[in-house]
């Protein structure tokens, strides 16, 4: 979390001041060692700011942040910056460096605008049977750094700080959420995804029952928003990222934030990152938490990373061989706005559940739709005879089917809806097959009236995953 400013600001100037033990620390002493050293060597009265490290789990995080600032406070020697800002100043951070947007300037002039002269920031990192954990101190004004490192070794008190229970690091997470909000703000949960993907599988709806869990022990500040209001919001938002929502439902306007994420996998476990995003027209990020889940709780609690395919999970490699297959439907080249989006906010469904579609362009066009099972069988299912209406307006949003909907069921898993639209109308046809990148792109030309083939002018595509109930 804290890794932005140790490999993007490459001009500030490091004075590495090398201590490596030839023997390994508690953690206490490590602390105390560091807390000694930069007490010492910071000029009296500066501002200070410590931020969290980054650490295997927030409880440890947490730990070393309070041992720390204890250090400092008892100096009696800085002034400490309001523990509020400290939050802003982190979730900003993270959210730049996240995004791609920060350089260096940036997070300077960020910190600076807290009233901060010296950041305090560090991350701790596996080393074999060991830790390494790195304490930093930069001169906000001069762009100076200093640093301290030191080997830990895994005694009690470590131990106690890694084997966290995973709803433990979901509760701190949402509680992080709570203190980032000056009143009562209704939330949705929205896609907690595998990596920059929009696959979702157990342990996305694992998260989603845990965040509404920990919302519930901070009803004071957070409430979460019905299946209604959520649903709603997912048609008029247009997307699987949070957009400025559509005006005219109540329902849509009633939510102020939503949860979003990914997870990736880490050595046997995931590790997690979780963010709250106004919906408001800036979208700012109000908060942000990492944290890891360890491959023994995954293994508990029968979790899984990607989706399943029946009664096993998915493959890396099945899985990647699906993304590359409908690559041709990521929309890269399409020539307007045009979004094909799921009835629910999240990409999940339990057996039984109902699902539409909406469709939305920016210009008039005719559209098909296709489907893909979670064993990669496709099929068209819109427009599937003469009588059925693919032509959309320009600004017009219509829902898929026109007068039913698509009921859930078993074998459970991640499937596909791939969409594509073309300037001209054109024969309805039938084509089916197996999902791979070959056929696909094969699939994506059409005959018009004329037999004249024709490619799309845009594509789009979502993923949702059937659950058991």
């Amino acid at each position: 979390m804290k890794r932005f400013l140790t490999l993007s600001i490459a001009f500030l100037f490091i004075l590495v001041c090398p201590v490596f033990s030839q023997s390994s620390l508690t953690i206490d002493t490590a602390i105390a060692e560091a807390g000694s050293y930069f007490t010492q060597r910071i000029n009296q009265g500066a501002k200070v700011a410590i931020v969290h490290i980054d650490a295997p789990t927030g409880r440890l995080s947490d730990y070393i942040f309070e041992e720390l600032w204890g250090r400092f406070e008892d100096s009696r020697k800085f002034i400490m910056i309001d523990r509020r800002n400290l939050d802003r100043i982190e979730t900003e951070i993270n959210h730049q460096y996240r995004s791609g947007k920060v350089d260096d300037n940036t997070l300077i002039s960020m910190t600076r605008q807290y009233g901060a002269e010296f950041l305090i920031h560090g991350q701790m990192t596996a080393l074999g049977n060991e830790f390494r954990i790195t304490f930093y101190s930069t001169d906000v004004e001069r762009a100076s750094s200093s640093q301290r490192a030191y080997n830990v070794r895994n005694d009690s008190r470590l131990s106690a700080l890694l084997n966290v229970p995973a709803d433990e690091e979901v509760e701190r997470a949402v509680a992080g959420m709570a203190r980032a909000v000056s009143q009562r703000t209704t939330i949705a949960i929205g896609r907690i995804s595998y990596a920059d993907t929009q696959t979702v599988s157990s342990l996305s709806a694992w998260l989603k029952n845990s965040i509404i869990a920990g919302a519930q022990k901070q009803r004071d500040k957070l409430q979460i928003a019905t299946e209604s209001e959520s649903a709603d919001f997912a048609v008029a938002s247009r997307g699987l990222t949070v957009e400025t929502p559509v005006t005219g439902s109540g329902n849509v306007n009633s939510i102020q934030a939503v949860v979003t994420g990914s997870y990736s996998p880490l050595d046997s476990g995931a590790e997690v990152l979780m963010q709250l995003v106004s919906t408001s027209g800036s979208k700012v990020v109000l908060a942000t938490s990492r944290f890891v889940i360890s491959g023994s709780e995954l293994e508990r609690r029968r979790l899984s990373l990607l989706p399943d395919k029946g009664n096993a999970a998915l493959t890396l490699s099945e899985f990647e061989t699906k993304q590359q297959a409908i690559d041709p439907y990521a929309g890269r080249n399409n020539r307007w706005t045009f979004t094909v989006t799921p009835d629910v906010l999240d990409g999940i469904y339990r057996d039984n559940d109902y699902m539409t579609m909406r469709i939305y362009s920016e210009r008039d066009c005719y559209f098909r739709i296709t489907h893909v099972d979670i064993n990669g069988v496709t099929q068209v299912i819109y427009p599937v005879s003469p009588e059925d209406n693919n032509f959309i307006r320009a600004g017009q949003t219509r829902r898929i089917p026109d007068n039913t909907r698509y009921r859930m069921g078993p074998p459970f898993g991640e499937e596909m809806i791939l969409a594509a639209a073309y300037d001209r109308p054109f024969l309805p046809g039938q084509p089916s097959g197996t999902l791979s990148h070959d056929s696909i792109s094969r699939g994506l030309s059409v005959q018009d009236n004329r037999n004249t083939q024709m490619s799309p002018s845009v594509t789009a595509n979502f993923s949702y995953t059937i659950l058991p109930r």
